[in-house]
């Protein structure tokens, strides 16, 4: 039977968060037995690099050029490109902690990618394609993706060989590979070409545009029903405008940051009524 893997990236100012909290969680709430689990290396120390050798992780050397947005999705490929596997799924490092074993989601729908929209408006397709794609590209991708839903690219679970095809347009449809954003559009407009499902929000659960919320108890994040968060995403380009501080793995971490979390909330839900009025 062919492994799953799990992939993220990390450089040495994300590399202790990456070790100590994002692997940590995904250690504690998840069965590795036949999950490789990669970290594309930007950077790391050689103290970061030996701990992570050692719970077994594969490091694999990213490129110096580029985004480490977009890159990361071309070094995910050229990695995948050396093994066989069954399912990917590919997350983001530094803003992410498991909560529960999220292995029943390579189980089912396999030929499709999985996957969370925004639960909230954020014209993010009339923003960044406009700006980041050539005459000719642009319009192709916003006939496919207008009036749809937002797909965050922070958590993707693919099938093996469609994920290698992702990447491979990301490489050929993005012209300034250097800008923050374009690689969320072209996962959109990929997967909206392809088979896909929806997934729980509880599956890439990025607080700023859940419209119902969440609590947190002793460090752990809950939806207001009271089930527990299965992967949580402290989302935000900065991380003066992440809605958690001290965000981690225990008892002592995450804090909400009220005026940040609100002032979000409020800005989201009034692009939500901008878009809807101009149309209609």
């Amino acid at each position: 039977m062919k492994k799953n893997v799990i992939i993220t990236c990390a450089n040495s100012k994300h590399g202790d968060f990456v070790i100590d909290h994002w692997f940590k969680s995904l250690k504690d709430n998840i069965p590795l037995s036949n999950i490789d689990v990669v970290i594309i290396d930007y950077g790391l120390t050689y103290s970061q690099k030996n701990k992570l050798k050692k719970e077994k992780v594969i490091l694999f050397k990213g490129t110096k050029k580029y985004h480490i947005v977009n890159k990361r999705f071309f070094d995910a490929c050229r990695y995948l490109k050396t093994k066989k596997y069954d399912q990917v799924l590919f997350v983001d490092g530094g803003d992410i902690i498991f909560q529960e074993d999220i292995t029943p989601v390579f189980k089912k729908n396999k030929n499709t990618f999985r996957v969370v929209p925004l639960g909230m408006e954020v014209l993010f397709f009339e923003w960044f394609i406009f700006n980041n794609f050539a005459d000719g590209v642009k319009e192709k991708i916003w006939k496919v993706v207008k009036n749809k839903p937002v797909i965050n690219a922070g958590v993707i679970f693919a099938p093996y060989k469609k994920f290698i095809s992702l990447c491979e347009l990301m490489n050929k449809l993005i012209k300034d590979k250097d800008a923050w954003g374009p690689d969320q559009i072209v996962v959109n407009y990929y997967i909206y070409q392809s088979k896909y499902k929806f997934l729980d929000n509880k599956y890439n659960y990025m607080m700023s545009t859940m419209p119902k919320g969440f609590i947190i108890k002793s460090g752990v994040f809950y939806e207001p029903s009271g089930e527990k968060i299965a992967i949580v995403h402290n989302a935000g380009q900065m991380d003066l405008f992440r809605p958690i501080k001290n965000f981690g793995y225990g008892k002592k971490f995450n804090q909400i940051k009220h005026l940040i979390y609100n002032l979000k909330k409020t800005q989201y839900k009034l692009l939500g009524a901008y878009k809807k009025i101009f149309s209609d």
